[in-house]
């Protein structure tokens, strides 16, 4: 059905004025991505026509993107190291999949164009005194654009699809991410750490009301996502960890760490009614003990 083929290369520069502790970089990759392959010839098979009155079949072409992006890395007192950059993504005959009805068959299908874009910061703390860590800030935005140009399309809705002009956010559009870990060191033997993360929430595509999702997966995942904006909640955890060198030779050294995972036992919900991965749910707060030696 489809015979194409592409250029693709990838590109990168970077450079660092001396005595400046300065790093400023660039890059750019031309992306030749070929469709799934399981089930790809559902997409041209005659013998879908039995399933309905209205078929549409399009050959899936491959994806042909342009990535960029540019950073800067800088040290600052020899003590912090902040590191940012900036990215675009655009890809044409965006790949997705659907589902055969409403079985659990996939099938590979292409949209018109997507648009990725974001910026990411992260500060780290090397060392200062017993304290070091780091904090990170990611934004990111992804739009997909209709129509469909690829794949199979059945029934009423076939013709609207292929007429359908408009965007949309794209599966892993979180707008908001934020991450950080803080590492003490209390003695030669012993440290303690915290970690958080936090995220504005990925968009979810429900057929029905709240009333309807209440009956299929209860009141508490239900109030952890938003119907008018269409996205999960924010989700937010904490962790901490307790390290301990409990004895240490020449050539032996026995280690014991203590962890707790989600310490506040927050309900947080990172996918709602997915197309494939269903509904998501972060674990409950958890604890774990390792003991660890080396020789």
């Amino acid at each position: 059905m489809v015979d194409e083929h592409a250029f693709s290369p990838r590109l990168g520069v970077a450079w660092a004025p001396p005595g400046t502790d300065l790093v400023v970089r660039a890059s750019y990759d031309r992306a030749f991505q070929t469709p799934a392959v399981e089930n790809l010839l559902l997409a041209s098979s005659q013998a879908v026509d039995t399933l309905s009155a209205d078929v549409v079949r399009l050959p899936v072409r491959p994806s042909r993107g342009n990535f960029l992006e540019t950073g800067v890395s800088k040290a600052l007192a020899r003590v912090v190291r902040v590191d940012a950059s900036y990215f675009v993504r655009t890809m044409n005959n965006f790949a997705d999949d659907d589902l055969l009805l409403n079985s659990g068959v996939s099938f590979p299908i292409a949209f018109r164009r997507a648009t990725i874009r974001g910026t990411e910061i992260k500060v780290d703390l090397t060392h200062w005194k017993a304290l070091s860590g780091f904090v990170s800030y990611a934004h990111m935005r992804g739009v997909g654009e209709l129509p469909v140009t690829g794949g199979l399309l059945l029934g009423d809705e076939a013709s609207a699809l292929l007429a359908s002009r408009g965007e949309f956010a794209v599966t892993q559009d979180q707008r908001q991410t934020v991450r950080g870990r803080a590492h003490y060191q209390l003695s030669p033997a012993a440290w303690i750490a915290l970690a958080a993360a936090y995220g504005s929430g990925l968009p979810f595509e429900f057929v029905g009301d709240r009333d309807a999702a209440v009956e299929q997966f209860g009141p508490r995942i239900v109030d952890r996502v938003d119907f008018e904006t269409g996205r999960v909640r924010p989700s937010f955890s904490v962790d901490a960890s307790l390290g301990l060198v409990v004895a240490k030779t020449t050539r032996h050294s026995l280690r014991l760490q203590a962890d707790v995972r989600n310490l506040t036992d927050r309900l947080d919900v990172i996918d709602f009614a997915g197309l494939f991965s269903g509904t998501a749910i972060a674990p409950p707060r958890s604890f774990s003990v390792r003991l660890q030696m080396q020789f």
